[in-house]
């Protein structure tokens, strides 16, 4: 059945990353392309997915020379994939479509978490939508008493939120070069129907969010993580170095054919 893969695949996500590293000086620069403004977006809350994810997402990504479609970011509380047995705060996880149209992922990237002093930009429009279902925002009145705001939508409800793909692009990939600074191999959706063939990206550089911004997101979905999966001797391939390789922005200016 749709659960079977899940069970008896061979090439399961995630996993713990420590042995099976391989550098491969010919991987190219990360180039996330999209809309430049801002657009619409739908958040799911987690009652629906376990996981909190934006829905409708635009923008391409091109790997192998195959150009993925930006479907959805989910964020994970863990994080799904470890280091060396340890898993980070969280994952932002970003699914692509093999191409326009098709319900098929064929590229997941992951950026991971851990706590700063400051949440990076790109995670606001992440941050205060999930701050929408949980009421967790301590206000001052005009006298300096302190009192929570309530929620503004209730579990089910599945609010717009306004996204920019290039904000994204240049927080995720811009951060620590991480758009030549990343790790791949070849594994799956990590929830049920567990689908094979997706090829993995996970960025080395974290992203840093606020405790009390962690604790919002992981406070309304609890722990969301899958747990990490055999390699069955797959081999993990490292960018090493981190090298630029002359790229001076890892975000071009969007493609006509992209820009809505």
């Amino acid at each position: 059945g749709a659960w079977g893969t899940c069970a008896s695949g061979r090439q399961q996500s995630p996993i713990n990353v420590e042995l099976g590293l391989r550098r491969d000086d010919g991987l190219k620069p990360l180039r996330l392309t999209g809309p430049t403004e801002y657009y619409q977006a739908t958040l799911v809350p987690p009652l629906y997915g376990n996981v909190l994810t934006l829905d409708g997402l635009k923008g391409s990504m091109t790997v192998s020379g195959l150009t993925m479609q930006l479907r959805s970011l989910a964020v994970h509380t863990p994080s799904e994939h470890r280091f060396d047995g340890v898993a980070r705060h969280g994952e932002i996880e970003l699914l692509f479509e093999k191409e326009v149209g098709s319900t098929e992922v064929g590229l997941g990237l992951s950026a991971f978490l851990e706590l700063g002093e400051t949440t990076s930009p790109c995670l606001a429009p992440i941050v205060s939508a999930a701050r929408g279902y949980t009421g967790h925002v301590m206000q001052k009145d005009v006298l300096g008493f302190r009192h929570y705001k309530p929620p503004l939508y209730k579990k089910d409800i599945r609010p717009p939120v306004w996204f920019n793909t290039q904000t994204l692009a240049e927080g995720l990939l811009g951060h620590g070069s991480n758009y030549a600074n990343y790790l791949t191999y070849l594994g799956s959706l990590t929830t049920p129907p567990c689908t094979e063939g997706v090829t993995r990206i996970l960025l080395k550089v974290p992203l840093t969010i606020t405790a009390d911004d962690y604790a919002v997101i992981a406070q309304l979905q609890g722990k969301t993580a899958r747990p990490t999966q055999p390699l069955h001797g797959r081999v993990v391939f490292d960018t090493a170095t981190g090298r630029s390789d002359g790229f001076q922005s890892p975000t071009p200016p969007a493609y006509p054919s992209l820009a809505t």
